[in-house]
């Protein structure tokens, strides 16, 4: 064997060496990929955002809690205003008021009775995605405002097949395959910094947490009951309740709802609005029941390892190509 052989083997290892931690490098973000099963996570992520994207506005947030305390309204009037008022009105106490009531009218009775706890469980709802929308807002731009969530995915696929294909070219081509891989290190590091990317890793995995003790399956089945029980308690109040007072109190339709109006202005107030009101629960509650499966996807998974296992294979890569670039130059 020639010494010029001797010596060529030494400074060949440095290099061939760089790509192949460069081609580790790219098989750690595929395999990455694929292990936070992101194919997945991230259609689950942008569907989720996307129906609850209108429930979070300030508009949408306001109109529901004033929809919400339009009811604990009702439920107060009710006991404290209503019964005591009708049962005046019929000659009855109380007590004979409400065992009418639950006889002849029972899912007005039963609304009545559920309204308070009714309205305490959506205002807790309410609260806790007022409570999140910061988090919220900050996870809906991942990756950026104008870029859906499935990007994330092609992205550091994309990134990792890339990382190994230049770390193979390393092997014939070690001067510009290095170059190359400083140019892919760089942007690995610098777009998720440019991007927020961290923080915003750090929000949505912080509502991931704070949302998995109410988002549950018990939760859309008690909301969509309970929605069941006010659509009941709306509906027979108006089509067979009041028609049936006001037969009792002698009086026209008009004239009995323009003696609710004035004495029981908040339940007129949601009979009113009764339609629209509803649709708002409805399409609130249909969008958190939608999402179930979603939200089940996503729940075992962290973003902020995910966004920092990019960025710490795009530093390996700069080293990487960075080492092969001067093992190159003394050949």
């Amino acid at each position: 064997m020639s010494t010029e052989t001797k010596t060529a083997a030494p400074k060949s290892w440095p290099r061939m060496a760089a790509g192949a931690l460069v081609v580790v490098a790219g098989l750690v973000l595929i395999t990455s990929t694929f292990i936070n099963n992101l194919f997945e996570v991230g259609p689950a992520f942008e569907e989720m955002i996307d129906d609850f994207r209108p429930m979070l506005t300030d508009e949408a947030l306001g109109t529901a809690k004033a929809d919400i305390g339009g009811l604990a309204a009702v439920a107060d009037e009710f006991q404290n205003a209503v019964i005591p008022g009708m049962s005046q009105q019929l000659g009855m106490d109380p007590a004979q008021f409400g065992g009418f009531l639950g006889e002849n009218f029972p899912a007005v009775a039963q609304g009545a009775a559920a309204l308070p706890e009714i309205a305490t469980t959506f205002n807790g709802l309410i609260g806790t995605l007022e409570a999140e929308q910061g988090r919220f807002a900050s996870a809906d731009a991942i990756p950026t405002e104008s870029l859906p969530a499935t990007t994330v995915p092609w992205g550091m696929l994309g990134a990792g097949v890339v990382a190994v294909l230049i770390g193979l070219f390393m092997f014939g081509r070690p001067r510009l395959g290095s170059m190359l891989a400083l140019v892919l290190g760089v942007a690995l590091v610098a777009v998720p910094a440019f991007l927020s990317l961290p923080q915003k890793a750090a929000d949505a995995d912080q509502l991931n947490e704070n949302l998995e003790p109410v988002y549950t399956a018990e939760l859309v089945a008690g909301a969509q009951g309970a929605l069941g029980v006010v659509g009941a308690m709306g509906a027979e109040l108006q089509t067979a309740m009041l028609p049936a007072l006001a037969e009792q109190l002698a009086m026209q339709p008009d004239q009995l709802s323009g003696f609710i109006g004035e004495n029981f202005p908040a339940m007129a107030g949601v009979m009113a609005n009764m339609d629209t009101t509803m649709g708002r629960f409805e399409g609130m509650v249909t969008a958190f029941d939608v999402n179930l499966d979603n939200y089940d996807t996503l729940k075992p998974v962290k973003f902020v390892p995910i966004i920092w296992t990019m960025i710490l294979v795009g530093i390996g890569i700069v080293l990487f190509g960075a080492w092969g670039f001067l093992a190159s130059s003394e050949d």
